[in-house]
């Protein structure tokens, strides 16, 4: 098969060609083909290095010995119109290929594809410099003036080309441009990526050593021969049937073809058969048999023993046996295995890619598990089922053999028999004062199983163990499911662990490596894996079982992608999808999840089956989880793990990067209620360890961007920590850590990939993680956060005084400070208090806030009133100042007063009721065609949205809610770039409003930061403040802002601005950050030049404080101040960091930071 060359714009930025394009294309092609047939032959065959090269790289003398060689193109499949033959992933690759020329063509050019900016040279002479990306190949012929580097005989070619975004390939052939060459299709190259790295257990391996531990030990046998070592191995077409008449070579089993350790690292086709051969020795005897058995073959595979098929078995992850005692000869026997693996479509693989890039790695191919014979009797024990009960202490054994026989249990405790029963079927025995499995104690009694025939002789004996434990769930007093473990509720808290090593892939190098991850994780503090779509060998889990690590266990995960066995990935949103699989697909998914489960349920340590991953190959999700529950009701069921949530199974899982997070805002109509909620996936925070890198040319990556140092990569890890435990007192009941080692191109693991560097020591990380089994103070609930407004009447005392406010600043003064953008600046007098500055359409600065009534001569008798309580000033008018530039306010008057509420009958009447705090005024350019004001203000039982006529911010007003507003307190509005308009109010709710603004299209949403704070009297607080909410947008995020006293305690200590951030506006939204000290009820604004402000005034009970020495100065046993009353703006450091997060921040010292009367603790 051949390959046509596809022709297209050098420049054409969309995936998909517009029709008339592709149809020009065509026709091109076409009359390419037409013109091809003199065409001289195309050279595929590179040299390239993925570093900078020394000067001198593009000349024919240059030594490129040491750049490796490959097959073109060079890039990544998903480019388009691309043909790649080496795969290239890096930002930057170097090319040179030799080639020969008869004679120099009459028209030359370049038939190139190039994704993005390459240049090329022949002969060390440039001859083109393209720039963006093509789609396809196109030919560029070579200009006139650059001709004369092409000579007769050989050229040499050189090509740099560099990576930006999206996808990548770069291919380039000199051809004459009147007969432009077909392409061949790509040779794969046979080559995994080689590394360097190994680990120290791998360092060690021989074909003497490889896995010589006995591997089942829950049905151990002393009679077995292991056949782990050298074999013969052979590659073979995939239509040969015949034995190799020669051998290749030898390979390590049990270690993968492709492995460092199997000695061979070559990648099998899916074209192809790989064949192994070794020989044994065995004798026969009467009423025995041999079982040959295999722990795992990836993927299908024929046995041949001397020549005869002993069986076949399909599926890559899971152990089988055959008996071959009729294929047997007395003394030596031949064994040969034949293995097919095509790794992608529906075939259940994990991880396992055939070109390893990102989160996918390298494919595993033939025997990657232990291969062992064992002798048994005719009639045998093919398996042994072990369950528990923790509330009666009782082991119960089901024998399976092959023929009838009565079985004999003896449990013992260590060596001393506690228990022993016999019987034909499931035998059940009662533990005395059994001591119950758990992480903190796993216990362990070991159990002895003989089989006996009819005449009492006992025929097959077999050594087992048991923990005794319930697995289970409970409701909490908040009604949130929790796991349970013999009826106590235990928080799950573990690293996703996918089980890769740098040299054996999927095998680890021996039992003590693997030992050592499990060990490691335990002193580090976790109480549990999730083992991630792998089946590790079985040695593993008895481990974990002794160790006392809970292990959830996922199923191996298939299908290729979107439309291929992958539905949409909805995650945790109403309306999920399911992938279609054929039948025959699905039939072998649930022989593969069967077989896992079989081999796997004797194991105390397992908690969990997860028959999905996200959505990969997620398919009949329902009818998966209900057999999953019926098969194993003793576990806990995860059907999809961060998938499409549908109702079946236990629980109900997030995975969220790079912190911690939770969408409880999904949960409508109840859609998670009896579901346990846990977040499956997080953090990924990824740190490079130089020399310890897989590929260090590669772009290496972690969820967020890299750290600029350890330190740094600690603190994203310790917030996530903390993140998570807050999460615990919402009802979250496990975490899953991404993840425990360093994978290929992921330097996202606690060590590097061959652990020979722990990134955080095990003991740091057991202190870190101690709060998550702590138990928690409890949260205050949403009755008392909603009064979280309500003050006593002795936080209302003011202090007399006679002191009369300064005068505000000068015009010159505040000139100067707005464009310096570092102070705050004194720029109106009078009593206002909740100061609101917006701009309208005028090109003017429109300010409003609570105010007495215009005239009320207590605004100068008494500057220093605290408008609250019997004696409060505040009217019932809403007054509005209008300034060109934040210097001169000319005052339009009262625009609003109690006069113009809605009349409704049976108002309330009550002192706040005759009063208008907190007004906003919003221009809202898309009302009624030409704009109108809408005005909003408190207090709650007078809370109202009005709008204007027209243009001008005055009255007539009318009330498009008709009292459908409900009673808020503090009411604000936000406008989101695409124009949908949303109310805020009290601490803090949040609904979306229609366009003319008459009602909600959407019910409110509690928007709280993900973290908590301690509470005076000792419970949690999670809301963001008590009043005051408003809401920005800066780098495309939601940034929630609110108002709260410093000691959270009612008119105590500064008067605070703080904010959280979120990428929707109804959340989740991240950590309570502080904005600013005496912010409190400011409004963020931008100037006319786009520099950031927000307002301040004088809230306090007593007159201001001087700013010297402030930020040191503890002020929390009364309210206070250093704002003048009036409107003071402060200048806010507002941006998004390089790791994306956003930042605000007064810039004025006084306002930059908490003070000691904080209750909070901020880090800088």
């Amino acid at each position: 098969m051949y390959h046509v060359p596809r022709v297209s714009s050098p420049y054409y930025k969309s995936k998909t060609l517009p029709m008339i394009q592709r149809i020009s294309v065509l026709i091109f092609s076409l009359f390419l083909v037409c013109r091809s047939i003199s065409a001289q032959e195309i050279v595929d065959t590179w040299k390239y290095t993925l570093r900078k090269p020394a000067d001198g790289w593009r000349a024919s003398d240059f030594d490129d010995a040491a750049w490796t060689e490959g097959s073109g193109g060079f890039g990544v499949q998903d480019t388009p119109g691309s043909r790649v033959g080496t795969t290239w992933s890096t930002n930057s690759i170097w090319l040179r290929k030799s080639f020969d020329l008869a004679k120099v063509p009459a028209k030359p050019a370049l038939l190139i594809h190039h994704d993005e900016d390459v240049e090329v040279y022949l002969n060390g002479k440039s001859v083109a410099t393209l720039k963006g990306f093509t789609s396809d190949y196109q030919v560029v012929p070579i200009p006139a003036g650059k001709q004369a580097a092409i000579k007769s005989g050989s050229n040499l070619m050189a090509v740099h080309c560099s990576q930006k975004t999206g996808g990548q390939f770069i291919d380039v052939h000199l051809v004459d441009a009147d007969n432009v060459p077909t392409l061949p299709e790509t040779q794969r190259s046979t080559k995994p990526f080689v590394s360097d790295l190994i680990t120290e257990w791998g360092d060690e391996v021989t074909a003497e050593n490889a896995w010589t531990e006995y591997p089942r030990p829950q049905m151990k046998r002393d009679n077995w021969k292991n056949l782990n070592g050298n074999w013969d191995y052979a590659v073979t077409s995939i239509k040969e049937g015949e034995v190799p008449s020669k051998w290749n070579g030898k390979i390590l089993v049990p270690f993968s073809l492709e492995s460092k350790l199997s000695g061979v690292q070559r990648l099998l086709d899916a074209t192809e058969a790989l064949w192994y051969h070794r020989t044994f020795d065995a004798t026969t005897q009467d009423g025995q048999r041999w079982l040959l058995n295999f722990e795992a073959v990836d993927y299908q595979c024929e046995v041949f023993v001397n020549g005869k098929t002993v069986g076949k078995h399909v599926g890559g992850n899971t152990p089988f046996s055959f008996d071959v005692t009729d294929a047997l000869e007395d003394g030596e026997n031949a064994l040969m295995v034949r293995v097919e693996d095509a790794t992608e479509a529906w075939q259940l693989r994990g991880k396992q890619v055939i070109n390893a890039r990102g989160i996918w790695y390298t494919q595993v191919s033939g025997i990657w598990q232990t291969v062992w014979m064992e002798q048994v009797p005719a009639n045998h024990l093919n398996d042994v089922k072990v369950s528990t009960d923790a509330k009666n202490g009782s082991i119960t054994v089901k024998p399976i053999a092959t023929d009838r026989g009565m079985a004999t249990v003896v449990v013992k405790d260590g060596e001393k028999v506690v228990a022993e029963s016999s019987g034909s079927d499931a035998i059940t025995v009662a533990v005395p004062d059994a001591k119950l499995w758990t992480p903190e104690s796993p216990h362990l009694y070991n159990v002895e199983l003989t089989w006996r025939d009819d005449s009492g002789k006992v025929i097959d004996r077999v050594a087992s163990y048991a923990g005794i434990r319930d697995v289970g769930k409970v409701q909490d007093a908040d009604g949130n499911w929790r796991f349970t473990l013999n009826g106590e509720i235990i928080f799950h808290w573990g690293p996703l662990d996918q089980g890769w090593w740098p040299d054996g892939l999927l095998t680890p190098p021996s039992d003590e490596a693997m030992l050592f991850d499990i060990e490691w994780l335990k002193s580090a503090g976790f109480n549990m894996i999730r083992k991630h779509i792998k089946v590790e060998p079985r040695r593993y889990y008895y481990h974990c079982d002794r160790l006392g690590m809970m292990v959830w266990q996922d199923q191996v995960s298939g299908g290729k992608g979107r439309n291929q066995g992958w539905p949409e990935w909805t995650r945790l949103k109403p309306d999920p999808v399911d992938a279609k699989w054929p039948p025959m697909q699905h039939k072998q998914f649930m022989t593969e999840f069967e077989e896992m489960i079989g081999s796997l349920e004797n194991h105390p340590s397992i908690m969990v089956w997860t028959p999905f991953n996200e959505a990969w190959g997620q398919h009949q999700t329902i009818e998966v989880g209900d057999w999953t529950s019926q098969r194993d009701p003793s576990r806990i069921v995860n059907v999809a793990s961060g998938g499409n949530f549908w109702p079946a199974g236990d629980i109900v899982d997030e995975h969220r990067y790079p912190h911690p997070g939770f969408p409880f805002e999904l949960n409508s109509n109840g859609r998670f209620d009896d579901f346990i909620k846990v977040i499956g996936e997080f953090g990924g925070h990824g740190f490079p360890v130089n020399e310890h890198l897989w590929d260090a040319n590669r772009r290496n990556w972690g969820y967020g961007d890299i750290p600029k140092d350890e330190a740094e990569y600690k603190s994203r890890y310790v917030t996530s920590i903390n993140m998570l435990n807050d999460l615990r007192q919402q009802g979250i009941a496990a975490g899953v850590y991404t993840q425990t080692t360093d994978v290929e191109g992921e330097i996202n693991g606690l060590m590097t990939y061959d652990r020979k560097v722990i990134k955080i020591p095990a003991d740091e990380l057991a202190k870190l993680h101690e709060p998550l089994f702590q138990k928690q103070p409890k949260v205050e609930s949403a009755t008392k956060a909603a009064k979280a407004d309500q003050f006593p009447n002795s936080a209302f005392v003011e202090q007399k005084t006679d002191r009369k406010p300064g005068p505000v600043m000068d015009a010159a003064t505040i000139r100067a400070g707005l464009k310096a953008h570092d102070r705050a600046l004194y720029i109106k007098s009078g009593w206002i208090r909740d100061p609101y500055i917006t701009f309208g359409p005028d090109g003017f600065y429109y300010l409003t806030g609570t105010q007495p009534n215009e005239g009320d001569p207590r605004e100068a008798i008494n500057p220093y009133n605290i408008g609250l309580g019997d004696e409060s000033i505040v009217g019932n008018q809403i007054r509005v100042y209008r300034s060109k530039d934040l210097t001169k306010w000319e005052s339009l008057g009262t625009v609003f007063s109690t006069s113009d509420l809605l009349k409704q009958e049976n108002r309330n009447n009550s002192p706040n009721a005759k009063r208008i705090w907190a007004p906003e005024v919003h221009w809202m350019p898309n009302l009624a065609g030409t704009g109108r004001w809408a005005l909003v203000h408190c207090p709650k039982q007078v809370s109202s949205l009005a709008l204007s006529p027209g243009k001008d911010l005055s009255g007539p007003w009318t009330h498009s809610m008709q009292g459908a507003m409900g009673e808020r307190h503090d009411p604000s509005l936000f406008t989101d770039d695409d124009g949908s308009v949303w109310m805020l109010w009290g601490n803090t709710f949040v609904a979306p409003l229609n366009e003319d603004l008459s009602k909600y299209t959407g019910k409110p949403v509690r928007i709280d930061p993900s973290d908590t704070r301690p509470g005076p009297d000792g419970e949690l607080i999670r809301r963001i403040g008590h009043e005051g909410a408003t809401m920005i947008k800066v780098g495309g995020k939601y940034v929630h802002l609110g108002t709260a006293w410093s000691t959270d305690q009612g008119r105590k200590g500064s008067y605070n601005l703080y904010y959280s951030v979120a990428d929707n506006i109804t959340g989740p939204y991240g950590p309570r950050r502080f904005a600013g000290r005496f912010l409190g009820h400011g409004t963020p604004f931008q100037d006319k030049d786009g520099k950031w402000w927000c307002t301040a005034f004088f809230n306090a009970n007593v007159p201001p404080l001087p700013r010297e020495g402030i930020e040191q100065r503890d002020i929390g046993d009364n309210a206070q101040t250093i704002n003048e009353q009036g409107v003071t703006i402060v200048p806010l450091d507002v941006r998004v960091l390089e790791n994306g997060e956003v930042f605000i921040r007064a810039k004025d010292p006084a306002y930059a930071t908490p003070g000691p009367d904080e209750a909070q603790k901020f880090s800088s």
